[in-house]
């Protein structure tokens, strides 16, 4: 008599079904049908960059936006953390959002000096600058969630001019 491999209790030969807890009852699987391991965990976090996060995931962090944690992520990969600076992708895209982080702020204060001359002339201007300064932002802010998810999928997105400055600094 054979046993079932569910609850271990005595079932006839040929049966389809266990008598006891009613879980089918088939033949062993064959080799063939038996799935290969996935990897261990250590066989996964192996496939890291040395320091614990992936190229990827570094090169995203170079590009966030809020309050300039991104500008810190791109100092700390592109010049300092070392087992990332070396890693050309994470270069890249350090620098690139360095160049972006540093257009963005010199264009920020020249709107800014403009604006605030234009709104000195005609106060009536500032219903113009104010929706303008918002356009800027948010175009700026998709601009950042695009790069990121362009850095993310493994992807070397180049912006125009900051894209080819910053290949030229990401080969040194």
């Amino acid at each position: 008599m054979a046993s079932c491999p569910k609850c271990g209790s005595q079932v006839v030969n040929g049966a389809n079904f266990c008598p006891a807890c009613g879980s089918p009852i088939g033949a062993a699987p064959s080799p063939a049908a038996i799935p290969l391991s996935q990897p261990s965990v250590q066989e996964q976090v192996s496939t890291a960059a040395p320091g614990g996060i992936t190229s990827n995931v570094a090169a995203m962090l170079t590009y966030l936006p809020v309050c300039f944690i991104g500008l810190v992520c791109a100092i700390l990969f592109a010049f300092i953390l070392e087992p990332y600076k070396k890693d050309r992708f994470i270069r890249f895209h350090a620098w690139q959002s360095l160049a972006l982080h540093v257009a963005y702020i010199v264009f920020w204060i020249g709107w800014m000096i403009f604006s605030a001359v234009l709104t000195a002339i005609t106060p009536k201007l500032a219903f113009i600058t104010v929706p303008v300064s918002m356009l800027v932002g948010l175009g700026t802010l998709v601009l950042v969630v695009i790069l990121m998810l362009k850095a993310y999928g493994n992807e070397l997105y180049k912006l125009p001019v900051l894209g080819d400055w910053a290949e030229k600094r990401a080969d040194r």
